[in-house]
Protein backbone atom coordinates (compact mmCIF):
# COMPACT_ATOMS: atom_id res chain seq x y z
CA UNK A 1 0.00 0.00 0.00
CA UNK A 2 1.45 3.34 -1.06
CA UNK A 3 1.52 6.21 1.39
CA UNK A 4 1.38 9.93 0.89
CA UNK A 5 4.95 11.30 0.58
CA UNK A 6 4.50 13.64 3.53
CA UNK A 7 3.35 10.72 5.68
CA UNK A 8 6.41 8.68 4.68
CA UNK A 9 8.68 11.59 5.55
CA UNK A 10 6.96 12.21 8.86
CA UNK A 11 6.92 8.52 9.78
CA UNK A 12 10.65 8.12 9.21
CA UNK A 13 11.51 11.34 11.08
CA UNK A 14 9.29 10.35 14.00
CA UNK A 15 10.74 6.83 14.22
CA UNK A 16 14.27 8.24 14.16
CA UNK A 17 13.40 10.70 16.91
CA UNK A 18 11.89 8.00 19.11
CA UNK A 19 14.86 5.67 18.57
CA UNK A 20 17.29 8.39 19.62
CA UNK A 21 15.12 9.28 22.63
CA UNK A 22 15.16 5.62 23.65
CA UNK A 23 18.94 5.36 23.30
CA UNK A 24 19.77 8.56 25.19
CA UNK A 25 17.18 8.22 27.97
CA UNK A 26 18.28 4.64 28.56
CA UNK A 27 21.97 5.51 28.60
CA UNK A 28 21.58 8.45 30.99
CA UNK A 29 18.70 7.14 33.06
CA UNK A 30 19.86 3.56 33.52
CA UNK A 31 23.42 4.76 34.09
CA UNK A 32 22.24 7.10 36.83
CA UNK A 33 20.27 4.38 38.61
CA UNK A 34 23.22 2.00 38.32
CA UNK A 35 25.55 4.65 39.76
CA UNK A 36 23.18 5.19 42.70
CA UNK A 37 22.97 1.46 43.45
CA UNK A 38 26.62 0.54 42.83
CA UNK A 39 29.10 0.43 45.74
CA UNK A 40 31.79 2.08 43.60
CA UNK A 41 32.73 3.20 40.09
CA UNK A 42 34.05 -0.17 38.89
CA UNK A 43 30.75 -2.07 39.37
CA UNK A 44 28.86 0.87 37.86
CA UNK A 45 31.07 1.04 34.78
CA UNK A 46 31.00 -2.76 34.51
CA UNK A 47 27.21 -2.58 34.23
CA UNK A 48 27.51 0.14 31.58
CA UNK A 49 29.99 -2.08 29.74
CA UNK A 50 27.29 -4.77 29.71
CA UNK A 51 24.88 -2.17 28.32
CA UNK A 52 27.27 -1.22 25.51
CA UNK A 53 27.95 -4.85 24.66
CA UNK A 54 24.24 -5.63 24.67
CA UNK A 55 23.55 -2.72 22.31
CA UNK A 56 25.88 -4.20 19.71
CA UNK A 57 24.81 -7.80 20.29
CA UNK A 58 21.11 -7.01 20.01
CA UNK A 59 21.65 -4.81 16.95
CA UNK A 60 23.65 -7.58 15.25
CA UNK A 61 21.02 -10.18 16.15
CA UNK A 62 18.07 -8.14 14.92
CA UNK A 63 20.02 -7.23 11.76
CA UNK A 64 20.52 -10.90 10.92
CA UNK A 65 17.09 -12.25 11.88
CA UNK A 66 14.32 -12.05 9.31
CA UNK A 67 11.44 -11.50 11.68
CA UNK A 68 7.96 -10.56 10.50
CA UNK A 69 6.34 -7.41 11.80
CA UNK A 70 4.41 -9.41 14.40
CA UNK A 71 7.66 -10.88 15.71
CA UNK A 72 9.25 -7.46 16.05
CA UNK A 73 6.20 -6.12 17.86
CA UNK A 74 6.13 -9.08 20.24
CA UNK A 75 9.82 -8.63 21.05
CA UNK A 76 9.33 -4.90 21.56
CA UNK A 77 6.47 -5.53 24.01
CA UNK A 78 8.54 -8.15 25.84
CA UNK A 79 11.55 -5.81 26.09
CA UNK A 80 9.45 -2.93 27.44
CA UNK A 81 7.75 -5.08 30.08
CA UNK A 82 10.98 -6.79 31.11
CA UNK A 83 12.88 -3.50 31.45
CA UNK A 84 10.08 -1.86 33.41
CA UNK A 85 9.73 -4.78 35.81
CA UNK A 86 13.50 -5.00 36.37
CA UNK A 87 13.79 -1.28 37.11
CA UNK A 88 10.94 -1.53 39.62
CA UNK A 89 12.53 -4.53 41.35
CA UNK A 90 15.97 -2.92 41.46
CA UNK A 91 14.61 0.21 43.14
CA UNK A 92 12.56 -1.77 45.67
CA UNK A 93 15.22 -3.89 47.28
CA UNK A 94 16.62 -5.82 44.34
CA UNK A 95 19.86 -3.88 44.23
CA UNK A 96 22.43 -3.50 41.49
CA UNK A 97 22.24 -7.00 39.97
CA UNK A 98 18.50 -6.60 39.47
CA UNK A 99 19.34 -3.86 36.96
CA UNK A 100 21.04 -6.37 34.66
CA UNK A 101 17.78 -7.54 33.00
CA UNK A 102 16.78 -3.89 32.60
CA UNK A 103 20.01 -3.08 30.76
CA UNK A 104 19.64 -6.10 28.47
CA UNK A 105 15.96 -5.51 27.78
CA UNK A 106 16.42 -1.79 27.12
CA UNK A 107 19.28 -2.56 24.72
CA UNK A 108 16.96 -4.96 22.89
CA UNK A 109 14.31 -2.23 22.70
CA UNK A 110 16.86 0.19 21.20
CA UNK A 111 17.86 -2.43 18.60
CA UNK A 112 14.21 -3.01 17.73
CA UNK A 113 13.68 0.74 17.43
CA UNK A 114 16.60 0.85 14.99
CA UNK A 115 14.97 -1.99 13.04
CA UNK A 116 11.76 0.03 12.91
CA UNK A 117 13.73 2.97 11.48
CA UNK A 118 15.15 0.69 8.79
CA UNK A 119 11.62 -0.51 8.01
CA UNK A 120 10.40 3.05 7.60
CA UNK A 121 13.41 4.08 5.51
CA UNK A 122 13.12 1.09 3.18
CA UNK A 123 9.36 1.58 2.86
CA UNK A 124 9.94 5.19 1.79
CA UNK A 125 12.47 4.08 -0.82
CA UNK A 126 10.22 1.34 -2.18
CA UNK A 127 7.36 3.80 -2.44
CA UNK A 128 9.66 6.20 -4.29
CA UNK A 129 8.54 9.15 -2.19
CA UNK A 130 11.55 10.43 -0.30
CA UNK A 131 15.23 9.81 0.18
CA UNK A 132 16.28 10.04 3.81
CA UNK A 133 18.69 12.78 4.77
CA UNK A 134 21.01 12.94 7.79
CA UNK A 135 19.31 12.16 11.12
CA UNK A 136 20.71 15.22 12.92
CA UNK A 137 17.43 17.06 13.47
CA UNK A 138 15.66 13.89 14.59
CA UNK A 139 18.52 13.12 16.99
CA UNK A 140 18.37 16.64 18.43
CA UNK A 141 14.63 16.37 19.04
CA UNK A 142 15.18 12.90 20.50
CA UNK A 143 17.73 14.41 22.89
CA UNK A 144 15.14 16.96 24.03
CA UNK A 145 12.61 14.18 24.65
CA UNK A 146 15.21 12.15 26.55
CA UNK A 147 16.13 15.19 28.64
CA UNK A 148 12.47 15.76 29.51
CA UNK A 149 12.09 12.09 30.42
CA UNK A 150 15.09 11.69 32.72
CA UNK A 151 14.62 14.98 34.58
CA UNK A 152 16.48 14.99 37.89
CA UNK A 153 18.86 12.04 37.66
CA UNK A 154 19.85 12.37 41.34
CA UNK A 155 16.46 11.01 42.52
CA UNK A 156 16.51 7.31 41.51
CA UNK A 157 12.95 6.46 42.60
CA UNK A 158 11.31 9.25 40.61
CA UNK A 159 13.73 8.67 37.74
CA UNK A 160 12.77 4.99 37.56
CA UNK A 161 9.07 5.85 37.32
CA UNK A 162 9.71 8.36 34.54
CA UNK A 163 11.92 5.90 32.66
CA UNK A 164 9.33 3.13 32.75
CA UNK A 165 6.55 5.49 31.68
CA UNK A 166 8.66 6.95 28.88
CA UNK A 167 9.76 3.50 27.72
CA UNK A 168 6.22 2.15 27.48
CA UNK A 169 5.00 5.26 25.67
CA UNK A 170 7.93 5.29 23.25
CA UNK A 171 7.66 1.60 22.42
CA UNK A 172 3.93 2.01 21.80
CA UNK A 173 4.55 4.86 19.37
CA UNK A 174 7.31 2.93 17.59
CA UNK A 175 4.97 -0.03 17.18
CA UNK A 176 2.29 2.23 15.71
CA UNK A 177 4.77 3.73 13.22
CA UNK A 178 6.18 0.42 11.96
CA UNK A 179 5.02 -0.16 8.35
CA UNK A 180 2.38 -2.87 8.14
CA UNK A 181 3.60 -4.33 4.84
CA UNK A 182 7.27 -4.89 5.81
CA UNK A 183 7.82 -8.64 6.17
CA UNK A 184 11.19 -8.76 7.95
CA UNK A 185 12.73 -6.46 10.52
CA UNK A 186 14.28 -3.74 8.43
CA UNK A 187 13.69 -5.45 5.10
CA UNK A 188 16.27 -7.38 3.10
CA UNK A 189 19.80 -7.74 4.42
CA UNK A 190 21.41 -4.84 2.71
CA UNK A 191 25.15 -4.40 2.72
CA UNK A 192 24.89 -1.78 5.45
CA UNK A 193 22.83 -4.08 7.59
CA UNK A 194 25.27 -6.95 7.43
CA UNK A 195 28.63 -5.24 7.40
CA UNK A 196 28.23 -3.22 10.54
CA UNK A 197 28.04 0.16 8.88
CA UNK A 198 26.58 3.27 10.47
CA UNK A 199 23.02 2.00 10.11
CA UNK A 200 23.76 -1.35 11.74
CA UNK A 201 24.81 -1.38 15.34
CA UNK A 202 26.66 1.94 15.39
CA UNK A 203 23.44 3.99 15.57
CA UNK A 204 23.92 6.59 12.84
CA UNK A 205 27.71 6.70 13.31
CA UNK A 206 27.29 8.02 16.86
CA UNK A 207 29.46 5.35 18.50
CA UNK A 208 33.19 5.13 17.74
CA UNK A 209 34.45 3.45 14.58
CA UNK A 210 37.20 1.01 15.52
CA UNK A 211 37.93 -0.34 12.04
CA UNK A 212 41.58 0.05 11.06
CA UNK A 213 40.66 1.51 7.67
CA UNK A 214 39.18 4.55 9.41
CA UNK A 215 42.55 5.37 11.03
CA UNK A 216 44.89 4.96 8.06
CA UNK A 217 44.77 8.56 6.90
CA UNK A 218 46.39 10.93 9.47
CA UNK A 219 44.25 13.79 8.14
CA UNK A 220 41.24 12.10 9.74
CA UNK A 221 42.81 11.38 13.11
CA UNK A 222 41.40 14.48 14.88
CA UNK A 223 37.90 13.49 13.79
CA UNK A 224 38.38 9.87 14.85
CA UNK A 225 39.76 10.94 18.22
CA UNK A 226 36.84 13.32 18.76
CA UNK A 227 34.44 10.45 18.10
CA UNK A 228 35.84 8.80 21.25
CA UNK A 229 34.69 11.69 23.48
CA UNK A 230 31.03 10.71 23.70
CA UNK A 231 31.41 7.31 25.33
CA UNK A 232 33.23 8.33 28.54
CA UNK A 233 31.12 11.49 28.83
CA UNK A 234 27.86 9.53 28.65
CA UNK A 235 29.02 6.68 30.91
CA UNK A 236 30.43 9.19 33.41
CA UNK A 237 27.55 11.67 33.19
CA UNK A 238 26.26 11.04 36.75
CA UNK A 239 29.72 11.93 38.08
CA UNK A 240 29.93 14.93 35.72
CA UNK A 241 26.60 16.16 37.08
CA UNK A 242 27.94 16.01 40.63
CA UNK A 243 31.04 17.94 39.56
CA UNK A 244 29.18 20.63 37.59
CA UNK A 245 26.08 21.25 39.69
CA UNK A 246 25.72 23.77 42.50
CA UNK A 247 22.94 25.32 44.56
CA UNK A 248 22.11 27.56 41.60
CA UNK A 249 22.39 24.85 38.92
CA UNK A 250 20.03 21.88 38.93
CA UNK A 251 20.91 18.43 37.56
CA UNK A 252 18.43 19.02 34.72
CA UNK A 253 20.43 22.05 33.59
CA UNK A 254 23.69 20.11 33.63
CA UNK A 255 22.24 17.26 31.53
CA UNK A 256 20.60 19.76 29.19
CA UNK A 257 23.88 21.59 28.60
CA UNK A 258 25.63 18.28 27.89
CA UNK A 259 23.00 17.36 25.31
CA UNK A 260 23.10 20.84 23.78
CA UNK A 261 26.88 20.64 23.39
CA UNK A 262 26.52 17.24 21.72
CA UNK A 263 23.79 18.08 19.22
CA UNK A 264 23.61 21.86 18.64
CA UNK A 265 26.90 22.09 16.65
CA UNK A 266 25.92 19.14 14.43
CA UNK A 267 22.50 20.70 13.87
CA UNK A 268 24.13 23.98 12.87
CA UNK A 269 26.66 22.28 10.57
CA UNK A 270 23.95 20.18 8.93
CA UNK A 271 22.59 23.39 7.41
CA UNK A 272 26.09 24.28 6.16
CA UNK A 273 27.61 21.05 4.73
CA UNK A 274 30.67 22.92 3.44
CA UNK A 275 31.85 23.28 7.06
CA UNK A 276 32.51 19.53 7.19
CA UNK A 277 35.69 20.26 5.22
CA UNK A 278 37.16 21.96 8.31
CA UNK A 279 35.96 19.28 10.73
CA UNK A 280 39.47 17.93 11.37
CA UNK A 281 41.08 21.21 12.51
CA UNK A 282 37.91 22.14 14.41
CA UNK A 283 37.93 18.81 16.28
CA UNK A 284 41.63 19.16 17.08
CA UNK A 285 41.12 22.69 18.42
CA UNK A 286 38.08 21.72 20.52
CA UNK A 287 39.80 18.67 21.99
CA UNK A 288 42.83 20.76 22.91
CA UNK A 289 40.61 23.51 24.35
CA UNK A 290 38.78 21.03 26.58
CA UNK A 291 42.05 19.68 27.97
CA UNK A 292 43.43 23.19 28.56
CA UNK A 293 40.29 24.34 30.36
CA UNK A 294 40.25 21.25 32.56
CA UNK A 295 43.88 21.84 33.51
CA UNK A 296 43.75 25.61 34.03
CA UNK A 297 40.21 26.60 35.03
CA UNK A 298 39.18 26.59 38.70
CA UNK A 299 36.53 24.38 40.30
CA UNK A 300 33.34 23.45 38.51
CA UNK A 301 34.08 25.81 35.61
CA UNK A 302 36.77 23.37 34.45
CA UNK A 303 34.21 20.59 34.05
CA UNK A 304 31.73 22.93 32.38
CA UNK A 305 34.38 23.95 29.87
CA UNK A 306 35.33 20.33 29.27
CA UNK A 307 31.72 19.30 28.68
CA UNK A 308 31.14 22.12 26.19
CA UNK A 309 34.42 21.71 24.29
CA UNK A 310 34.53 17.92 24.06
CA UNK A 311 30.78 17.69 23.48
CA UNK A 312 31.16 20.08 20.54
CA UNK A 313 34.18 18.12 19.28
CA UNK A 314 32.14 14.92 19.23
CA UNK A 315 29.30 16.77 17.53
CA UNK A 316 31.59 18.00 14.75
CA UNK A 317 33.05 14.50 14.34
CA UNK A 318 29.60 12.96 14.15
CA UNK A 319 28.46 15.48 11.54
CA UNK A 320 31.60 14.85 9.50
CA UNK A 321 31.04 11.09 9.68
CA UNK A 322 27.49 11.49 8.40
CA UNK A 323 28.75 13.73 5.60
CA UNK A 324 31.37 11.30 4.34
CA UNK A 325 30.60 9.84 0.93
CA UNK A 326 29.06 6.42 1.37
CA UNK A 327 29.14 6.65 5.14
CA UNK A 328 26.25 4.22 5.47
CA UNK A 329 27.72 1.70 3.03
CA UNK A 330 31.38 1.57 3.90
CA UNK A 331 32.65 -1.66 5.41
CA UNK A 332 33.34 -1.52 9.11
CA UNK A 333 33.72 -3.76 12.08
CA UNK A 334 30.86 -6.04 12.92
CA UNK A 335 28.44 -4.49 15.38
CA UNK A 336 29.37 -6.99 18.06
CA UNK A 337 33.12 -6.38 17.67
CA UNK A 338 32.69 -2.62 17.93
CA UNK A 339 30.43 -3.05 20.94
CA UNK A 340 33.00 -5.28 22.63
CA UNK A 341 35.71 -2.63 22.21
CA UNK A 342 33.37 0.08 23.51
CA UNK A 343 32.57 -2.11 26.52
CA UNK A 344 36.27 -2.68 27.21
CA UNK A 345 36.86 1.08 27.06
CA UNK A 346 34.09 1.68 29.61
CA UNK A 347 35.43 -1.10 31.83
CA UNK A 348 38.95 0.33 31.65
CA UNK A 349 37.68 3.76 32.63
CA UNK A 350 35.79 2.26 35.56
CA UNK A 351 38.92 0.46 36.73
CA UNK A 352 40.93 3.69 36.47
CA UNK A 353 38.32 5.56 38.52
CA UNK A 354 38.28 2.79 41.12
CA UNK A 355 42.05 3.15 41.50
CA UNK A 356 42.50 6.92 41.13
CA UNK A 357 39.05 8.40 41.75
CA UNK A 358 37.49 11.22 39.75
CA UNK A 359 40.87 12.52 38.48
CA UNK A 360 40.94 9.44 36.22
CA UNK A 361 37.87 10.75 34.38
CA UNK A 362 39.56 14.09 33.85
CA UNK A 363 42.82 12.37 32.96
CA UNK A 364 41.13 10.50 30.13
CA UNK A 365 39.86 13.74 28.63
CA UNK A 366 43.23 15.46 29.10
CA UNK A 367 45.00 12.63 27.26
CA UNK A 368 42.34 12.72 24.55
CA UNK A 369 42.69 16.50 24.21
CA UNK A 370 46.48 16.50 24.04
CA UNK A 371 46.45 13.62 21.55
CA UNK A 372 43.95 15.54 19.44
CA UNK A 373 46.19 18.61 19.53
CA UNK A 374 49.18 16.53 18.39
CA UNK A 375 47.10 14.98 15.62
CA UNK A 376 46.03 18.44 14.48
CA UNK A 377 49.63 19.64 14.53
CA UNK A 378 50.75 16.61 12.52
CA UNK A 379 47.97 17.29 10.03
CA UNK A 380 49.11 20.91 9.56
CA UNK A 381 52.75 19.88 9.17
CA UNK A 382 51.80 17.19 6.68
CA UNK A 383 49.84 19.64 4.58
CA UNK A 384 52.72 22.12 4.67
CA UNK A 385 55.21 19.50 3.54
CA UNK A 386 52.86 18.42 0.77
CA UNK A 387 52.64 22.01 -0.48
CA UNK A 388 56.45 22.34 -0.46
CA UNK A 389 57.01 19.06 -2.27
CA UNK A 390 58.22 19.33 -5.90
CA UNK A 391 55.43 19.24 -8.41
CA UNK A 392 52.76 20.17 -5.88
Amino acid sequence: MLCHPHWSMWRLSASRTLAWALLLSGWVGLGSIVQALAPGPLPAFAMMAVWLLALGACAALIGWLRLPRSGLLALLLFAAIMAGRAIHLALHGGGLLAMLPALLAWALAVALASAAVRCCRLASRLEGHWRAGPPVAAAAVGAVLAWACVGDITDPSALGLRLVSGLLMTCGLIAALMPRDMPAGGGPRTRAATSGGCRAGLFDCSLPSWHASQWRDPKHWPVRLASLAMLPMMCGLPWMVSLCRSDAVTPQVVVGVHFAAMFAPALWVSKRPALNRVAAPACAALLALGAMVLIAAPGASAWWGLALAHGAAWSMAWSAGLGEHGATKRPGTAALTGALLNALLALGLGLAMALAGLPALGGWHIVLGLTGALAGLAMVIGRGLAMLAPGS
